[in-house]
Order: C-alpha cells, then sequence, then structure tokens
C-alpha cells in the first residue's frame, strides 16, 4: 500500500509587493527566532533558521541591490512593477538601492557570498563561517522600512498578528506596519 503524499505550499501572493513583503516577513520572522532563547532548540534547530535567515537576505538583496537584474526578477530598479506606488520619488528609490549589500554579500568574485555557504554545494561550504544576523538586518533595515512604508495598505503575508503591542521592529521605527507575537521577541 502507497504512502498518501503529503504536500506543502507557502502562502498565496497576489501580486509582486507581496512577494518581498513575504520575503521581509520572513526574514524578520528568522531572526527573531536566532536572537530568541530556547533551550528546546538543537543545533540543527540553529541551522534551519540560520539557512532561511540567508537565503530571504540573500533574495531581498537582490531585490534591492542587484546590478544587473534578469528579465523576470522583481527589482526596486523597476518600480512600475510596483502599481500601488503613485507618489515614489528618486530619494525614495535611492534609499533603497542596495547595491553595496550585493557586492558585500552575493556577487561571483566574493569568496564569502552567502550562495557559496547556502545555495550551492561548493568546497567553500568546508570553512566555518559566522553569520552577524543582527547587523546584516541593520544594514539592509533602512531599504526595507522605506519600502513597506510606500505600500501601507498592505497587511502581514505570514498572516502573523499584533500581540499585546509588542513591536518586532525593536520600537526604532514607524515605518513598518508589521507587529510580531510576543514570544518572537528576544529577552532584553
Amino acid at each position: 500500500m502507497a504512502t498518501p503524499s503529503i504536500l506543502f505550499s507557502r502562502k498565496d501572493k497576489c501580486d509582486d509587493a507581496e512577494t518581498i513583503l513575504y520575503e521581509i516577513d520572513l526574514l524578520r520572522f528568522t531572526r527573531g527566532r536566532l536572537l530568541s532563547s530556547n533551550s528546546a532548540w538543537t543545533q540543527r534547530d540553529e541551522w534551519v533558521y540560520l539557512e532561511s535567515f540567508l537565503l530571504h537576505f540573500r533574495n531581498l538583496i537582490e531585490f534591492f541591490g542587484k546590478p544587473k537584474p534578469d528579465k523576470d526578477d522583481l527589482t526596486v530598479q523597476r518600480p512600475k512593477d510596483f502599481r500601488t506606488w503613485k507618489a515614489l520619488t528618486k530619494p525614495d528609490i535611492e534609499l533603497m538601492t542596495r547595491p553595496d549589500l550585493w557586492k558585500k554579500y552575493e556577487t561571483r568574485q566574493n569568496p564569502e557570498s552567502i550562495s557559496k555557504y547556502l545555495h550551492h554545494c561548493t568546497k567553500r561550504r568546508t570553512i566555518k563561517k559566522k553569520w552577524d544576523v543582527e547587523a546584516m538586518f541593520s544594514e539592509l533595515r533602512p531599504a526595507i522600512d522605506k519600502f513597506e512604508s510606500l505600500l501601507p495598505e498592505y497587511k502581514p503575508v505570514t498572516g502573523l498578528t499584533q500581540t499585546r503591542g509588542v513591536s518586532f521592529l525593536d520600537g526604532n521605527s514607524t515605518a513598518s506596519t508589521r507587529v510580531w507575537d510576543s514570544s518572537l521577541v528576544p529577552e532584553k
């Protein structure tokens, strides 16, 4: 007798903006998990969250900074793809454009690129690399905050909701409309 298949899917996304918001939501979620202390975790749990963080980080730095995006790539360089951006200014686009992060974390010439440790099976993966999740998030945060501020009518794609008024962004920004379950916020 055949074992029945179990199928999984990500949440449906209706448009391109929601695709990027999904990436942002999961970047924040995995950051929160990595920064929280959970004594029940195994090292494998940490690895899963780290790889998820790196995947979503890489996707976002590609969106905000890949110099020559492919035709099918979503990119801040093609703002007309985001129909809800009505009053987009040149300074808005400049704030969101981060080729410096793409160069720092992802170019082929960079021996420390995320893809060499995550996406591809390379010899580089045998070299232990420590990732400063908080510093990486902080570098990308201004672009994320600006992107979200231009899409105020959108709700979180992942379905996470507000609990007890605790902001996942640590209170330093008013640009984001996403608020997370307080169990994800690390203890101080």
